[in-house]
């Protein structure tokens, strides 16, 4: 074969990821026709050509690459009968759980609600009070509105990874019944929420804010200042559950593995990313984060590049499987997937430059990570934000180190908390000098001249972008075949 077994995997997944980004640009008439052309093609390709395997293959990734746009159309709900849209404008009288944790803030709160009988779930806005729980069924009575559409944003294409297709804005609400969802989710929010309240009561503010922005991914009780000071900086991410994030905390866990055991310092990643996953309620955007953190554990753990490419490809095609609207309209999914590559394939590039700088307070790795990640990650950064942190690197290094510090004695003050609260406060003093640090050095970053720029980048040179650094990493791993073929032509010629 021209190729082994895993490069073929790795074409088939790749193929079908493809398919699901053109799926977004295509008509359903038009992936049924392709598919029914591409299957006579691929049927008479085989029976005509079976001995050539690589015309098989190209019949092979087309059908995979027409399977992801057909993926892709299939999972709107826009022909259903009752779909929620066919509803747009007109007042209605409906009865839905709570499928999600209530969105709650100062003024308001978001809810989302799964409809009986009706396909498409519905985005309500509430007042702030009463308050309503995951699970609740309730009542509503209010207008139907398509989420809108502009050209800087779609807040349609946003809601709809979650299968959200409309809105309603302060309708009349009557609760039902309550503790209808599953006991397991409902189980895991209250702890969720018990973790909350003990580290709101230990930490002041914005200190409590940080710590739950950095362990539970809640930035919207962060403070304006302090959430501006870090996109300024380059370091928002921190307060993101992301698999860049998550692997922050796995690699400096691996580090312990000349100490226990490799074994043992593995179990000790993926329990800790469990208890994130627990801590958080388990939301699918959780879920797909702590799978690419893990990934970077099993490829830290295997040593095997080629292996954990695979691993995070196989995964990525899963989870655009199970929800194919995360590959175009989840900033977050496509800000892990490529740090998550960058690690795996530039980190050790970077490491490898930079073997002789000093590792105090982790400060080659941090360096590397923070260089790998951001060179894939840019031009996403760019063309989601419109701006771009001229002093990324530096804070990244400065304060990568202590995240997996405050992140442990973060968790550590709200488990105490709820076995007994005047526990918590030990590990809380220690928690605040690191959030204390954190806050400081952000805020000094942010206000140095010209720390952000400006800018925008279109679609086109995003893909030229990767383009250009996909050519980068395989010339670099090349560049001795390259040069020796190149002499051996040298010398025929």
């Amino acid at each position: 074969m021209i190729w082994g077994k895993s490069k073929f995997f790795l074409l088939f997944c790749l193929s079908f990821i493809v398919g699901v980004f053109l799926g977004n640009y295509v008509g359903n008439y038009v992936v049924y026709y392709v598919v029914a052309i591409g299957a006579v093609i691929f049927i008479a390709g085989i029976t005509i050509l079976w001995a050539d395997k690589r015309f098989v293959l190209v019949g092979f990734l087309g059908l995979t690459l027409l399977l992801g746009a057909w993926r892709f159309q299939t999972s709107f709900p826009y022909n259903d009968s009752n779909f929620v849209g066919k509803f747009y404008g007109q007042k209605v009288d409906l009865e839905g759980i709570i499928m999600r944790e209530p969105d709650v803030r100062s003024d308001k709160t978001n809810l989302t609600i799964r409809v009986r009988d009706v396909s498409g779930n519905i985005l309500i806005t509430v007042g702030r009070y009463p308050e309503y729980e995951y699970g609740d069924w309730i009542k509503i009575s209010g207008l139907i509105e398509e989420p809108f559409v502009s050209e800087e944003f779609s807040y349609k294409d946003y809601l709809s990874r979650f299968d959200t297709y409309a809105v309603m804005r302060f309708p009349k609400v009557e609760k039902v019944a309550a503790d209808q969802g599953s006991p397991i989710k409902a189980s895991l929010l209250a702890v969720k929420h018990k973790f909350q309240d003990v580290l709101s009561k230990v930490l002041p503010e914005p200190h409590s804010a940080l710590v739950l922005g950095l362990i539970l991914g809640l930035k919207r009780a962060l403070p304006e200042d302090l959430k501006q000071a870090l996109i300024i900086a380059g370091v928002s991410h921190i307060v993101v559950i992301s698999g860049y994030n998550i692997s922050i905390i796995t690699r400096s866990i691996l580090k312990s593995r000349f100490l226990v055991g490799r074994k043992i310092a593995f179990a000790l990643s993926v329990l800790v990313v469990l208890a994130f996953v627990i801590m958080t309620g388990a939301e699918a955007s959780v879920i797909r984060a702590a799978v690419m953190g893990l990934l970077l554990v099993f490829a830290m753990n295997i040593g095997r590049l080629y292996q954990a490419r695979n691993a995070l490809v196989f995964a990525a095609t899963l989870m655009i499987a199970q929800n194919p609207k995360i590959l175009g309209f989840d900033i977050g999914f496509q800000l892990s997937f490529t740090a998550t590559l960058g690690l795996i394939y530039a980190a050790p590039i970077f490491e490898k430059w930079f073997e002789k700088l000093p590792n105090i307070l982790a400060f080659r790795t941090n360096l590397a990570s923070t260089l790998a990640a951001l060179l894939f990650a840019l031009p996403l950064l760019i063309y989601y934000f419109d701006r771009i942190s001229m002093v990324a690197i530096p804070a990244n290094v400065l304060v990568l180190w202590v995240i997996p510090y405050a992140m442990f004695f973060g968790f550590l003050t709200g488990l105490l908390g709820i076995i007994y609260l005047p526990l918590a406060h030990i590990s809380g003093a220690l928690a605040w000098v690191l959030l204390e640090y954190l806050i400081r050095l952000v805020g000094l970053f942010a206000k140095l001249p010209l720390a952000s720029i400006a800018t925008t980048i279109n679609v086109p040179a995003v893909f030229g972008y990767y383009l250009l650094l996909a050519f980068g990493i395989w010339f670099y791993r090349n560049k001795k075949k390259f040069y020796y073929e190149l002499e051996y032509i040298k010398q025929k010629i």
